[in-house]
This record gives C-alpha cells, structure tokens and sequence, in this order.
C-alpha cells in the first residue's frame, strides 16, 4: 500500500480482542489500511508515543495485530478492550515475496513473538500450497505458556509440515524439546529452498548457520527485522542498520545483505 501521508493517524475501532499468553493479545482491528504481508503499522497511543508492529492477518477491512507488553506503548495497547480505539499509522515497508519461493521448498522459521510477523505470509502461502514444492514451518517458543496461536495448530499441522520446539517444555508438552537449530538440524531442506525468518537475533544467527551447513544460499534467506522504528520514512536515523534504514528498506531483507552488519555487536 502506498501511503499519501505517513504521518496521518487513522482512528481504527478494536472489534476482538484474543489473548495469547498472559502479556500478548491479538487484536483485530476494523481499518481501511490496506497493507500486504510482511508490512509494518505504527500504533499511537496519545500521551506516550508509537510503537512499529507487524501485521499479523487481515481479511476484507479487518487487520490483526500481535501485541506483547514490552513497553510503555505496548503496555497501554494491551489494557484496552473490544469496542476501543486505537490510531494506526501506515502501511509501511517492503514484504514477503512469495514469488522467490516458486516451485520451490519454502522454509518458514520464526522464533517467540517471531511468529507473529510470518503468520500471515503462512496463511496465504497456504492458500497457494500448489506453488511451492514444500511448506515447512518451524516454530521455537521458551514454554507452552509461551505458545501463540494454539487455536490454529490443528489446521496448520493438517495442511502444511508444521514442527514446533520448546525451550523448557513441562508435564504438557509431548513435542520436541531444544532450541529451534534442532528443529533445522532434523529437518530436510533443500540446497534451494527459500526461507522466511524471525525471531531473536541469536536465534537468527544461528539458525543461518544450521541453514548454510545444508547448503542453503544466503541470497534465499530472507529476515524480518523490526528494530528501532520511530518515524518510519527513513528520516530520524534510529533504525539505521548499516547502510540501511530497516524501516523503509525493510523490514524485511536478503541475509546476503546484513550479514557484515547483522554479525557486529555495535550495530
């Protein structure tokens, strides 16, 4: 979506909350914002600031938004209720190109709140399952507690070869058990497959090297990266990133193309 003005506030009226863990929800949100899978809105709540996060759904004029409170923004987002307003700023960034994945395995891989930013592009690369040579999604999480989305396992684990992996699993947990480089390590992945990644920046880094040891190319492996966005046109500075602007260069890059800058600490 092309935005005529990137600082035009839409009020958006929140038609359900879900919760997801005990300080995440997922709000659906009624909006004429039209944005396309991998894009970003900013969230403002007046009187404390805005906060850059992934759309995680839509469908007609109904987006999704997966808010964990982290922070002052968040923290305010999380407390209000079906039946609220929020002000919603964007579309921004680039998105996921399912096009590169064409007759190809397509890896997805995301880690915590990770998911979050590859729900949607799972959803519709579901609804195109013919194109693809392969859907596998991998999913690390720290507990079941932890866990987003239960409500859509059943279909997920039916449609497409969808793993999961908890990090400190307890009594309920009868799935794998370990760090989400385990999940890659078992998996078989094609020497092209293309993949689609967020999570931590240890998980990131680590799982491109799982990735790289199958002959994975680092031109197929594209990262989200959500980090530091204030004003999303590319102007403040705060989400520089080497020579990039993560919020209008991204969010969404080629590791080919951060790795140098993804691997110093001082970036």
């Amino acid at each position: 979506m092309i935005v005529e003005n990137p600082y035009m506030l839409k009020k958006c009226e929140i038609i359900e909350k879900i919760k997801e863990t005990t300080d995440t929800y997922t709000f659906r949100i009624k909006t004429d914002i039209q944005p396309i899978p991998g894009q970003y809105n900013m969230i403002y709540y007046f009187g404390i600031g805005e906060s850059p996060i992934t759309v995680a759904g839509k469908k007609r004029n109904i987006i999704e938004h997966t808010i964990r409170a982290s922070g002052d923004v968040t923290s305010h987002v999380d407390s209000l209720e079906k039946g609220d307003f929020l002000y919603l700023r964007g579309s921004y960034g680039n998105y996921w190109n399912m096009e590169e994945a064409k007759g190809k395995q397509l890896v997805l891989i995301s880690g915590g709140l990770g998911l979050a930013a590859l729900k949607w592009i799972k959803e519709e690369a579901i609804k195109r399952k013919k194109d693809f040579k392969q859907i596998l999604s991998l999913y690390g999480s720290k507990n079941y507690d932890s866990l987003l989305y239960r409500y859509h396992y059943d279909r997920w684990f039916s449609q497409i070869d969808f793993r999961i992996t908890l990090d400190k699993p307890d009594p309920r947990w009868k799935g794998e058990v370990g760090l989400i480089t385990e999940l890659i390590k078992k998996a078989e992945i094609d020497r092209d497959a293309v993949v689609f990644m967020c999570g931590p920046d240890p998980m990131v880094k680590f799982s491109v090297i799982e990735l790289e040891k199958k002959g994975v190319s680092l031109n197929n492996i594209f990262v989200s990266m959500e980090r530091h966005m204030k004003c999303s046109v590319g102007t403040c500075g705060h989400c520089m990133f080497g020579p990039f602007f993560v919020c209008k260069d991204g969010p969404i890059f080629r590791y080919s193309e951060i790795k140098e800058f993804f691997e110093r600490k001082e970036v």
